[in-house]
């Protein structure tokens, strides 16, 4: 079974390139099969829920209940009992009518909890975030909410994109997809530019309106072919216009019929709110996505992080996706062992993440190069640089090997944890082919770092 675990934090210092694994035997492993997005959860209508109607009890120890993944919204069911073809689930998680502040992880059921989080809500707003689920007994997936201020409630609401297949999987009928990391690149910002033709910079998506957004081609990064079967992109919510409400977005790969919502989202927002979440969304029929607004008048900002081929031999190793064993925290600088230190005014450092990339197996031996890791960035504990200066900020995280690209994974408004599923792709700086920078625009912040998935190279 394909499979991977991490051991080792990643460092500030450098080093040598790990050796090649060869890709003999994965077959069908690591590749992704996009879905329609499908609800398969939801807690406040009962959907797939065995205690229906059923708000979920949280705590400051945590609050777990299991949910059902295999066999829901197209993903495969298990076999005689046995799961043969599902290594892990994209989702999307939502977190919505919390009574207290807390975070949400999830995890294989069976797998140990660890310390990593992946929603961080709040009981004034719906948070979203998505994720890489891997499936663990019983064909479930295990969820934890924890409000450290005492005990309350929270409802869950789980959107799957696609799934990723084992190496057991038959794929002749369903050919799977390879992630190819590129950017980070600005598709869209309707504030200014760049805009889809027929779309005025400057010109907010409105109440129940829907933008065409192309994918195919889209800046010389994304070849204009069929075979490319979905997209990666980072969607950012401005919904800070005058007399705005709250709203959420979606993210289809056809258009939604007039006067009708689409059944999920990408992400919440509030009056006033600056929110990102990344999103992996296939494509349609002409090449390109839909982006859906439900109220007010809100700007939409789209980075591309990567994209979905098929058609890749199974003699190589590029694109697959292999999930950890279970989420893993690789740093976090609020931590004496990553120097206690935030990231300050426009400041930039490097990591390196060679420790981390050669800690990881598959079966038993280093599963070689990598071009990126799929990880949640949170950013938290926001102060100004002078005292009583307003602050907000966001933070961009990029290949070690350049200037801050025109995008962003986070936006941190102060009293606030904000995290955001990341495709953070690696660069060469010397000798270490495995670093990436992380950019702060204002103030100091601290930010954390739980890894989900890496993606392979050749």
């Amino acid at each position: 079974m394909l499979a991977a675990a991490a051991l080792v934090s990643p460092s500030l210092s450098g080093g040598e390139e790990t050796p090649a694994y060869a890709a003999s035997g994965l077959g069908a492993g690591g590749e992704y099969h996009p879905l329609p997005p499908t609800r398969i959860f939801d807690s406040r209508n009962g959907v797939n829920d065995s205690a229906p109607l059923g708000r979920k009890p949280t705590n400051p120890q945590g609050s777990t209940f299991n949910i059902d993944i295999l066999g829901q919204g197209g993903v495969p069911a298990e076999v005689g009992g046995v799961n043969q073809d599902v290594l892990a689930v994209v989702a999307n998680v939502t977190v919505v009518d919390s009574t207290l502040d807390g975070f949400l992880s999830i995890f294989p059921t069976g797998a140990p909890a660890g310390e990593s989080s992946l929603v961080n809500f709040s009981s004034v707003e719906a948070v979203p975030n998505l994720a890489v689920i891997g499936v663990g007994a019983g064909g479930q997936s295990t969820i934890s909410l924890v409000t450290p201020a005492g005990a309350g409630s929270a409802h869950v609401l789980i959107d799957v994109f696609g799934w990723i297949s084992t190496s057991q999987y038959a794929d002749a009928a369903d050919t799977g997809a390879r992630f190819v990391p590129v950017g980070p690149s600005r598709l869209l910002d309707t504030r200014s530019a760049p805009v889809p033709a027929g779309w005025s910079g400057g010109q907010a998506i409105g109440t129940m309106q829907q933008v065409t957004l192309p994918i195919r081609g889209a800046n010389g990064l994304v070849p204009d072919s069929p075979n490319v079967t979905g997209v990666m992109v980072n969607v950012t919510a401005a919904n800070n216009q005058p007399g705005s409400v709250p709203t959420f977005l979606s993210v289809t790969p056809e258009a939604t019929p007039a006067g009708a919502e689409p059944s999920t989202s990408i992400t919440n927002v509030g009056p006033g709110q600056v929110k990102a979440n990344m999103a992996i969304v296939p494509v349609g029929a002409d090449g390109s996505v839909r982006i859906f607004n439900r109220s007010g008048a809100t700007h939409v900002i789209v980075d591309v992080l990567g994209y979905l081929e098929r058609g890749a031999s199974e003699a190589t190793r590029a694109g697959r996706v292999i999930p950890l064993d279970a989420p893993f925290r690789v740093f976090d600088t609020r931590q004496a062992a990553f120097g206690s230190a935030p990231l300050g005014y426009r400041t930039k450092e490097d990591w390196s993440f060679k420790a981390f990339a050669e800690s990881v197996t598959l079966d038993g031996a280093p599963i070689g190069n990598q071009s990126a890791l799929i990880g949640n960035l949170t950013g938290t504990g926001l102060t100004p640089v002078f005292p009583g200066q307003p602050v907000s900020t966001y933070m961009t995280v990029y290949p070690g090997n350049g200037a801050p690209p025109n995008s962003s994974n986070i936006n941190v408004t102060p009293g606030r944890s904000v995290p955001n599923m990341s495709l953070l792709r690696y660069g060469s700086v010397g000798a270490d082919p495995y670093t990436i920078a992380a950019y702060n625009f204002d103030g100091q912040l601290h930010y954390l770092l739980d890894v989900y998935a890496v993606v392979l190279a050749d």
